[in-house]
């Protein structure tokens, strides 16, 4: 059996996907399974057991416009799958799916297009978003899977290269795709200090388009702190991450790269609330937010601007309030989100 599980959007939501393909495997493990993501997000899954190959979909360049849509489509169709879940909502995604002629395409009902699949069923949005991924298994397959975690690819080598950093290693993550879920880089700078006067060892992390947020980050500092921002490929980030003792971090997709690799994280949500389901996917992470904010949610991923002009959600979040989230004696109990199993209907 040849089976795809195509989500070609953004890092985190490739990441939530992986509790997916896991159970898709148990259920199949002679199985070929293919994942099908954006290209640069290739070497985060290129390698796990559970995927037979990760197949890479340009839509902006080599597949964009009509054209690519049909030449893709022949590109999948020539591969023969047998079932394809479909966690991606586009009516892009649903007709490349149907011109394919993969026999079973299992989406959610929600998506542009839904017809154009042979089975589909409601997007859940009181569950976390990997809970809600899971209910395509069970439209699929008509049963819902066992909790699976979240997986990328960790080089080992790469690992213990980067262990050399420091002692008490800690992540500091500044930057995302949206500048909304963006807290001030001078209160993560104020974290860093915190932390170093506290014998831990910050490391600034992000790719090369989150420099600015690092670097603003490292001015406004009274210390010197490890700068890594812009210095690792994405298939080197999984591996320095593992070295952390915990992550100081936005709403982003090394978030969840983080908490694939083990490691706790202490998030901050501005524009995104806990209720959207991409929240970290562990029991023992913390958000940090300002909660019964009326303007929140102000979107599904945030904005280029506050559409209320005052930045609350985000203003409002103290350094002292994401280092107390920090204190012992409020991590010691595991958080206990709310991922009760669903029937898709």
């Amino acid at each position: 059996m040849k089976i795809l599980i195509f989500n070609p959007s953004f890092l985190g939501d490739s990441v939530l996907t992986t509790p997916l393909i896991q159970a898709v495997k148990a259920k199949y493990p002679e199985a070929q399974i293919s994942f099908c993501v954006r290209p640069e997000y290739v070497p985060l899954f290129d390698g796990l057991a559970e995927i037979s190959e990760v197949i890479p979909f340009d839509k902006r360049r080599s597949y964009s416009g009509l054209s690519g849509i049909f030449r893709f489509a022949k590109y999948l169709e020539q591969r023969g799958f047998d079932i394809v879940l479909t966690p991606h909502k586009s009516f892009r995604t649903n007709l490349t799916l149907w011109l394919a002629k993969i026999p079973v395409r299992v989406g959610f009902v929600e998506s542009a297009f839904s017809a154009l699949l042979t089975s589909s069923c409601a997007r859940y949005m009181d569950l976390h978003e990997v809970q809600r991924n899971l209910t395509l298994y069970e439209a699929a397959f008509g049963e819902y899977p066992a909790k699976y975690p979240l997986k990328v690819v960790i080089d080992q080598e790469k690992k213990a290269e980067f262990a050399k950093l420091g002692e008490n290693l800690i992540g500091i993550a500044p930057g995302s795709v949206w500048a909304t879920k963006m807290w001030p880089a001078e209160r993560f700078a104020e974290v860093a200090d915190r932390l170093k006067e506290d014998g831990y060892t910050p490391v600034i992390i992000g790719a090369p388009e989150d420099v600015p947020a690092a670097e603003k980050l490292m001015k406004a500092a009274k210390y010197e702190h490890i700068n890594m921002c812009g210095k690792t490929s994405l298939k080197e980030l999984p591996a320095l991450i593992a070295n952390f003792g915990f992550m100081v971090t936005n709403d982003s997709g090394p978030m969840h790269i983080a908490v694939a690799a083990g490691v706790r994280c202490i998030a901050i949500f501005g524009p995104t609330v806990k209720e959207l389901g991409f929240t970290p996917y562990d029991e023992v992470s913390r958000v940090a937010e300002v909660a019964g904010l009326n303007c929140r949610p102000c979107g599904l991923h945030g904005s280029r601007k506050c559409p209320k002009k005052h930045f609350r959600c985000m203003l409002e979040i103290s350094t002292q309030d994401v280092l107390a989230l920090l204190e012992k004696e409020q991590v010691a109990e595991p958080i206990k989100p709310k991922y009760e199993t669903v029937k898709a209907d």
